[in-house]
Parts: structure tokens; sequence; C-alpha cells
């Protein structure tokens, strides 16, 4: 009975494992995605300022007011990368405990199989060492009479 649940028990760990490694996964690419959205923002930035200093005095006056707000999302997007990264590094420490956790169970578990392997033959050689003795027993009733 222990040893079934024990089982169930991997078998949760194994998919709270998998879970967990799905989640951060999830979250390496969400930051992989705020990175290239990052630089496609100072492309843009380097395309604007490129396009500014050809163009006419005129457009030029608009340049600050662009820069001051991609200023602004440059800022948000660094704030974002931190915060997914906050999450990664939670997440990354979730999976190292689910995964320590999953260990130890398959561990336990293998040495009560190992035990219950080593059980079992002491039980068979019992077994077997029985049948010999009656049959031992018997042989010599048999050649007594």
């Amino acid at each position: 009975m222990v040893k079934k649940d024990l089982h169930n028990l991997i078998r949760f760990r194994k998919w709270d494992v998998d879970e967990k490694q799905r989640n951060l996964a999830t979250l390496l690419r969400h930051e992989e995605a705020v990175l290239e959205r990052q630089q496609a923002h100072e492309d843009e930035i380097k395309a604007e300022i490129a396009f500014a200093s050809a163009a006419p005095v005129e457009l030029r006056s608009t340049l600050s007011g662009y820069l001051a707000r991609a200023d602004e999302m440059r800022g948000r997007l660094v704030q974002t990368v931190l915060e997914v990264q906050m999450r990664i590094a939670h997440a990354q420490e979730e999976l190292a405990e689910s995964y320590r956790k999953s260990k130890t169970l398959e561990v336990t578990q293998a040495n009560r199989d190992k035990d219950e392997a080593v059980e079992e033959g002491r039980r068979e050689e019992a077994d077997l060492n029985e049948i010999g003795l009656t049959l031992f027993r018997r042989r010599e009733v048999l050649e007594s009479t």
C-alpha cells in the first residue's frame, strides 16, 4: 500500500516538475520577445536620428519630442525586462526545489524496491530450503522403511 502511494506521489512530482519547466520556458520566451522589442526600439531610434539629421530644419524640431517619448518607452522596456528576469529567477528556484523533491522520492522508492527485492529473495530461499528439507525427510523415511 505504501509503495503504491509513493509511486503516485512520484508521478505527481514529475508532473509538477514538468509544469514548472513549461512555466520557465514561457518566461524565457517572454524575456526573449521583450529583448527583441528593446533592440527593435533602439534600431528605430537610430533610424529616426539618422532621418532627422538629413531632414530640413523644420522637421528636426519634432525629434526632441520623439526622443522624449522614446526614452519613456526605453524605460518601460528596461523595467519589463527586469521584472521578467526576476520572475525567471523565481521560476528557476521553484523548478530546482521541485526537482530535488522529485529526486528524493525516486531515490527513496528505489531503496524500498531494492529492500523488497532482497526480502523477496530471502523468502524464496527460505521456501526452497523448506522444500529441500521436506524432500530430504521424505527420502529418509522411504529409505528407512
